[in-house]
């Protein structure tokens, strides 16, 4: 009891630094500045809009519709930071994300909470798929996460608050 009481205080520690930092990350597709006419470098923001900050539900895992589980699997990817966080079913996560030109993205780092739910299948899937994911796509309210940009291994929906 001990042992898991240190680990999940370990875990809320880390999920507390994790949302603390307050760097902000500017690149372009190929990490240069941009200059306007006046010479000034202006920033470019790193963060696709038509990604970030959106509630992404997760749909289906290679291609599967998901079976409900105790929470509602989602993801959110964060503008600041690059970080993500969202629940995968049972448990809740947290990590970072980096944009790579185009629709290329590499999630890392990824943690989370360790509670025991009747069907961890869903859970552990969909963690593989976001440690294999190098690309997405966003077309209206879908997300698509994909490897070598062939079949999907994940979808999601956009859900907005009415």
């Amino acid at each position: 009891m001990k042992k898991f009481s240190l680990v999940m205080g370990m875990v809320i520690l880390a999920l507390s630094t994790n949302n603390c930092k307050s760097t902000k990350q500017v690149s372009t597709a190929d990490d240069k500045p941009v200059s306007n006419e006046t010479g000034k470098v202006k920033a470019v923001a790193s963060a696709d809009q038509s990604l970030v900050e959106k509630y992404w539900k997760l749909l289906e895992l290679h291609g599967n519709p998901i079976t409900p589980g105790n929470k509602e699997a989602y993801i959110i990817f964060k503008m600041e930071g690059n970080q993500f966080n969202g629940n995968a079913g049972c448990n809740n996560f947290a990590g970072s994300y980096e944009l790579k030109g185009p629709d290329r993205i590499t999630i890392s780092n990824p943690i989370a909470t360790m509670m025991m739910c009747p069907n961890m299948e869903t859970e552990r899937n969909f963690f593989k798929v976001l440690e294999m994911a190098d690309s997405y796509a966003v077309r209206n309210d879908t997300l698509s996460l994909h490897r070598a940009r062939m079949a999907p291994l994940a979808r999601f929906v956009a859900v907005y608050l009415r």
